[in-house]
């Protein structure tokens, strides 16, 4: 029996080691990860690079635990997890976000945006969308393409084009551009008007670079083809 009970202690042992590598167990948090926020960065931004996405949004996990106010580190996280079809844990990225992330920080209005894009897109949590749409500024490009595409899954879709003209008219960034782009692909599909469709898609891949929107492309593109 002696044999048996110190190797069964010893395989608890290794397996608890195992758990321990893998961040479970008692584990090392991020607050107690001895690395500077940047060098996690960095170790973050080279996993991306190799498409190591999962291990890359680990990495933004510890970085947000050693500096939770900081609403770019969310945004960074939740955008390589959209990219991985994991887009509940994007959403609780998101959603902890917007408790833990000033109102003044110049990151906060996307990230209200991107949480309701990803309600309405993929959670079809459209209540809380139209929640979230609600305290964005009244003329803001986000405000203006959350309403289109609230307006997109509701059928009106001229309304929806409208506000997309609107917003197209203000961009700040080629991203902007793409997901406006991308939205508004959408909407010339469901019309059936082939030439905008692949005229407004064709824009938003070439300008595209948030890797959520990486993927959204990617789906419509197979679906239409």
């Amino acid at each position: 029996m002696l044999p048996l009970l110190h190797m069964t202690k010893a395989i608890l042992l290794l397996g608890c080691a195992l758990v321990l590598v893998l961040g479970g167990c008692a584990g090392i948090s991020g607050k107690d990860d001895p690395r500077p926020v940047e060098e996690v960065i960095d170790r973050a931004e080279q996993l991306i690079q190799s498409k190591a996405y999962a291990a890359a949004a680990h990495q933004y996990a510890i970085v947000i635990a050693k500096d939770p106010a900081v609403g770019r580190y969310y945004l960074r996280r939740a955008e390589v997890l959209e990219r991985i079809d994991e887009d509940k844990d994007a959403f609780r990225t998101y959603e902890r976000a917007m408790e833990m992330v000033p109102e003044d920080d110049p990151d906060h209005l996307q990230i209200m945006h991107r949480l309701a894009l990803i309600d309405a897109n993929h959670l079809y949590k459209l209540d809380e969308a139209e929640e979230l749409l609600q305290r964005m500024p009244g003329t803001s490009i986000e405000r203006y393409d959350t309403a289109a595409f609230l307006y997109y899954q509701a059928s009106q879709y001229d309304e929806s084009l409208n506000l997309l003209n609107k917003a197209l008219e203000r961009v700040r960034s080629d991203d902007q551009k793409a997901l406006l782009l991308y939205h508004a692909a959408l909407v010339y599909l469901k019309l059936e008007d082939e030439k905008n469709t692949f005229g407004s898609l064709y824009y938003s891949i070439n300008n595209a670079e948030h890797l959520g929107l990486i993927r959204d492309i990617e789906q419509l593109w197979q679906e239409i083809n």
